[in-house]
């Protein structure tokens, strides 16, 4: 089971296969609606903090078919504090 995008492409050109990269642009296709992409150099809107991002990789039991899901490490993001 790969544990980064870049093992999940290296098995697939190993293989022969676009599983992992079709699994891939699924999800990518169905969380980019998510985003707000800023211009290069803009500076981060108020409020709005960094959190780090990884995606998990799963195979189905019954059909083997590949899949992944872009997970966002929310508790490790700061917590905004409130001010008046």
């Amino acid at each position: 089971m790969p544990k980064t995008v870049q093992e999940a492409l290296e098995i697939d050109k190993e293989t022969g296969t676009t599983y992992w990269r079709d699994a891939l642009e699924k999800e990518m296709k169905t969380v980019m609606v998510a985003f707000d992409f800023q211009p290069e150099g803009s500076s981060q809107p108020v409020g709005f903090g960094k959190i780090p991002c990884h995606v998990v990789f799963d195979i189905m039991a019954g059909t083997l078919q590949r899949k992944c899901r872009m997970v966002a490490g929310g508790h490790m993001a700061e917590t905004p504090t409130c001010q008046t």
